[in-house]
């Protein structure tokens, strides 16, 4: 064997004693595993909902209620609601409050994006209930009127949402009817309680 074809098969070994190597570190050791990037599209929204009055901080004007899906929200009492000392907890209420809908756009591809998808055509989990994420296929797309319309995916009305912004209006060219997308509802403050009698 000549001093070349030494070097070579050495050369060889060490390559491979790196890839090797470099396969058995745990993925953290790896580096940063990157979430895909997905499109977003973010509309205001007002819901009146018949809920159940947990408890009221007349002080800190906050307020804890449960949503008719289970979802326990912790919400500001915007100064609309002048009765707030006089409301009773543990009681049902007609709570309106505004919030901010974020259509999640699950079309796009790269490393994650099936696993999303998978993810998406579950059931909602709890803990998706708590941070309010919810599953929705994309039903129609009005790029003249600026408005998309949805369903959840655990069936309900369809709800229709207006993009008032032009950057908004812009990421609504993205979405698809038949699209199934995460939909993430933050509660931002309460504007009317009525206790049920």
């Amino acid at each position: 064997m000549t001093i070349r074809s030494i070097k070579w098969a050495a050369g060889i070994s060490v390559l491979a004693a790196t890839l090797a190597f470099a396969g058995s570190l745990p993925a953290a050791a790896q580096g940063p595993v990157q979430a895909v990037p997905r499109a977003g599209v973010s509309f205001a929204n007002n819901v009146t909902v018949k809920g159940w009055i947990e408890s009221i901080d007349v002080e800190t004007r906050t307020m804890v209620f449960t949503t008719p899906e289970g979802r326990l929200v912790n919400v500001a009492v915007g100064d609309s609601v002048k009765n707030l000392e006089a409301i009773p907890e543990n009681t049902e209420a007609d709570i309106t409050y505004n919030e901010i809908v974020t259509l999640l756009n699950l079309r796009q591809k790269g490393p994650g994006s099936r696993e999303a998808r998978r993810d998406a055509s579950k059931p909602e989990s709890a803990t998706d209930v708590e941070l309010g994420r919810v599953t929705f296929t994309v039903t129609a797309v009005d790029l003249a009127a600026n408005k998309v319309s949805v369903i959840d995916g655990r069936g309900g009305p369809i709800r229709t949402y207006t993009a008032r912004s032009i950057a908004t209006q812009d990421m609504l060219k993205k979405i698809k009817v038949g699209d199934v997308v995460i939909g993430l509802t933050t509660p931002m403050s309460v504007t009317a309680i009525t206790p049920v009698r």
